[in-house]
């Protein structure tokens, strides 16, 4: 059984092709992450929650990351193993770990730049919005776009998407969409309780990023094929 797990893994067409694909995704996924949480708009549910824990714990993002992914890959392996592949463990680590780069090389050369705060009222200035909304409507587009690379590649799940499918198929009573929006709402709740930032963008990936990804995902498998 294990040798077939294994066999599984790499038996894909255009097998080099897809595994280029899916670093160079994940890498881009990590950078887009870094960007959004640097607008302070709030990042995708997991992140949000894994940013709130790695303050509260003083690690990087890309430390606990890897731990939380770790402990949810182990829960994976156990339940449903055909959905793990390499772009599994490239997600389980590259993704924190790009963002980590990405602050790093933004300290090595010297720009600290920060989008301007948006406040609503006598001090709302319309410029700072419109460049802070043209700017999250950039990163978003950005990391979905990478994100449907990475599922189109079909070389494994990430652990923490992998979950919500197997908690979708133990039950009948709820469709896989209403299971993951009640997922990433819950991880929402947690990163907020924990002091994570929530904004527009975390909104917008709890309700709507797995349709988006899936009719671009379409588009792209295309091309990979």
């Amino acid at each position: 059984m294990m040798k077939d797990f294994f066999r599984n893994m790499y038996q894909k067409p255009h097998i080099v092709r897809r595994f280029v694909l899916c670093f160079i995704s994940v890498c881009m996924m990590g950078f887009g992450v870094y960007w959004l949480d640097r607008l302070a708009w709030g990042t995708d549910p997991c992140t949000v929650t894994n940013l709130a824990l790695a303050s509260k714990f003083g690690l990087s993002l890309g430390n606990m990351q890897a731990i939380v992914n770790t402990l949810m890959f182990i829960i994976v392996f156990w339940r449903d193993k055909k959905q793990i592949g390499f772009g599994t463990v490239l997600n389980m680590f590259l993704v924190g770990y790009s963002y980590n780069f990405m602050g790093f090389l933004m300290d090595k050369l010297g720009v600290d730049y920060h989008f301007p705060t948006v406040t609503f009222g006598d001090s709302f200035v319309f410029s700072d919005f419109m460049l802070n909304l043209g700017a999250c409507v950039g990163i978003l587009i950005f990391f979905v776009f990478f994100v449907s690379i990475y599922m189109s590649v079909d070389l494994g799940t990430a652990p923490y998407d992998a979950l919500s499918k197997i908690i979708a198929d133990s039950q009948k009573k709820f469709s896989f969409r209403i299971v993951r929006i009640f997922w990433d709402l819950s991880f929402t709740a947690i990163g907020y309780m924990l002091g994570g930032t929530i904004g527009v963008v975390t909104v917008i990936m709890a309700f709507s990023i797995g349709p988006v990804v899936a009719w671009m995902g379409k588009k792209i498998q295309r091309i990979i094929n």
